[in-house]
């Protein structure tokens, strides 16, 4: 697990979690900064977070998925700071030795990590205007199916 504030090397996080001869499948997810709304003039998000609490909470998911499912290695990547549009946040990525474990923690890292996770995300305008992100209801109902 790492918060960084330079962009993510997708392939070079992967690689070496899919060198591990128990590992059968590895499911990764890539969450990308977007238009997103009303808002087609984004052009960057901002991404603060609670120094300390913030790795702590995603540790703590880490064990909470390594303790669910038969998973050989989880990652987490997330990015603080300012990101351009179109270039990645967050890597989840989950190895395990089959895929139903790999798929279902991955799920459950992110749902988690959307509703549980110290970030505070706001979207930067073109204009320089900027506007806080809220956690959506979805997020929060996806959340619930992991009891």
């Amino acid at each position: 697990m790492r918060l960084q504030r330079v962009p993510i090397d997708i392939q070079a996080e992967l690689e070496p979690i899919m060198r591990n001869p128990k590992v059968g499948a590895v499911v990764n997810f890539v969450g990308v900064v977007r238009q997103s709304g009303d808002l087609d003039d984004v052009i960057a998000l901002e991404l603060e977070h609670y120094p300390g609490m913030t790795e702590q909470t995603l540790w703590t998911l880490i064990e909470e998925a390594a303790a669910r499912w038969q998973v050989e290695a989880v990652k987490i990547v997330h990015r603080v700071g300012r990101i351009a549009l179109g270039n990645p946040v967050v890597l989840v990525a989950v190895a395990a030795p089959h895929r139903a474990s790999a798929f279902d923690a991955c799920e459950f890292l992110m749902d988690f990590l959307k509703t549980h996770a110290p970030f505070w995300k706001k979207e930067i305008q073109r204009s320089g205007a900027s506007e806080w992100v809220e956690t959506k209801i979805s997020d929060e109902q996806a959340m619930k199916r992991w009891g």
